[in-house]
């Protein structure tokens, strides 16, 4: 029972921390490439104010995600 209790519950090595890292950066390029995308189909189609500020909106998603994820590989980090 120990053995079970210790292969699945014990705390895992600094190696794992790479994940948070590697979510981290998706969740830059993914508000970058909106932000971008945005950018220029704004510019190409003449698009109003409110189409920008939807694109800011829907991007803030993608950022609180990069900003959770930098955070947990911080604290990953700083635990082990």
């Amino acid at each position: 029972m120990d053995d079970i209790q210790q292969r699945f519950f014990s705390p895992l090595g600094k190696q794992y921390c790479m994940y948070f890292y590697i979510l981290s950066v998706i969740g830059l390029v993914f508000v970058a490439v909106v932000l971008f995308s945005a950018l220029i189909i704004g510019v190409s189609k003449r698009k109003g104010l409110d189409f920008y500020f939807s694109a800011v909106i829907g991007s803030l998603g993608y950022a609180i995600f990069y900003f959770q994820n930098r955070l947990l590989y911080s604290m990953c980090l700083g635990s082990t």
